[in-house]
């Protein structure tokens, strides 16, 4: 059985396992959402849903992994690239879950914080890659171009994957703000991850286990949600995104496919230089998704909101994912 095959085998046993687990979770072990109290009024109803869901799939990710020696597939440091990036960034998120729970609040870690304990995951990434895969390759999006990593200064490609981690995990971390939207979205960049990995059998598992794993998750979190990823699920799904993207030489596509994430970051961006510069909001809520939302709020803000229902902006932002996810496949096929 080829890595595509036993992937789909392993996605669907991680899928009825993963939506197994979330209910045995909630029962068991609810940690309650904590609500910004400057929040939409229509996010008020979501205070104490159980949250951390995102547990049960790091957990079920890591006895995937114990069972490797079983796989009918080679495993080489590209997927232990993924498994430090999935493990290390949801870790990460964890620690931020425990200690919201620990001070009863919606924040957790400091910024400060977090960016550090990301700074020295990538820094055991960017070591990896270059003790282990100096002869990969990046693919360059819409050309035949390839760079090699060997060619790329160290200090450039340390930088590279600076930003790549910290851009995926918190964009990833950012988008999940509304019931179902990161891991829908997550499934689809997931699943096009595979038009990279074809000569790369352990990371098509890889990933689709994890669209597997958040399918099972998306069975209860879709809308309304009885369960809230966390910050140990958006981080583990970016960290999961970042790592085989980059292990299959996609690092400079991850842009095009993870697009959604990219929005939302540049929301909360423009939102604060703006409100800092002019003392205006330009969304009425940042990150994006709750700008399309309905309901007001007591600020001035520039661009009109169309107020859409929640579950109607979900779906349209799993579909402007879809679009990226194939234009992403359009600037791989060359």
């Amino acid at each position: 059985m080829d890595g595509l095959g036993f992937g789909l085998l392993l996605g669907l046993i991680g899928g009825t396992a993963s939506a197994l687990s979330v209910r045995t979770f909630m029962r068991r072990l609810p940690f309650g959402q904590y609500v910004r109290p400057e929040g939409l009024p229509t996010h008020h109803r979501k205070a104490g849903t159980p949250t951390a869901g995102g547990l049960p799939l790091l957990l079920l990710f890591l006895l995937a992994w114990a069972t490797v020696p079983l796989w009918p597939v080679d495993l080489s440091w590209r997927g232990w690239f993924a498994l430090l990036s999935a493990v290390g960034a949801g870790s990460i998120g964890l620690l931020d879950d425990l200690l919201s729970q620990f001070r009863r609040r919606s924040l957790g870690l400091s910024a400060v914080g977090k960016i550090g304990l990301q700074t020295a995951v990538a820094l055991g990434l960017f070591l990896l890659l270059r003790l282990e895969g100096s002869a990969l390759e990046f693919s360059v999006p819409f050309s035949s171009v390839r760079i090699t990593l060997r060619t790329i200064p160290a200090s450039a490609l340390s930088l590279l994957i600076l930003l790549g981690f910290w851009g995926t995990t918190n964009g990833a971390n950012l988008t999940d703000g509304l019931d179902g939207l990161a891991a829908g979205c997550g499934i689809l960049i997931l699943s096009g991850a595979l038009t990279l990995t074809q000569k790369f059998p352990e990371l098509s598992t890889l990933a689709l286990l994890g669209a597997g794993l958040f399918a099972g998750f998306l069975w209860w979190n879709a809308y309304p949600a009885r369960v809230f990823m966390g910050d140990v699920g958006s981080m583990f799904l970016g960290g999961l995104v970042f790592g085989i993207f980059t292990a299959a030489g996609g690092l400079f596509l991850l842009p095009i496919f993870a697009g959604i994430f990219v929005m939302e970051s540049l929301s909360v961006i423009v939102q604060v230089f703006s409100f800092k510069l002019t003392g205006i909001r330009v969304f009425k809520m940042s990150p994006l998704h709750h700008h399309l939302e309905e309901g007001k709020v007591n600020w001035r803000y520039r661009l009109n909101s169309p107020g859409w229902p929640e579950p109607a902006v979900v779906v349209r932002l799993w579909l402007l994912t879809l679009a990226f996810v194939a234009l992403g496949v359009l600037a791989t096929a060359r």
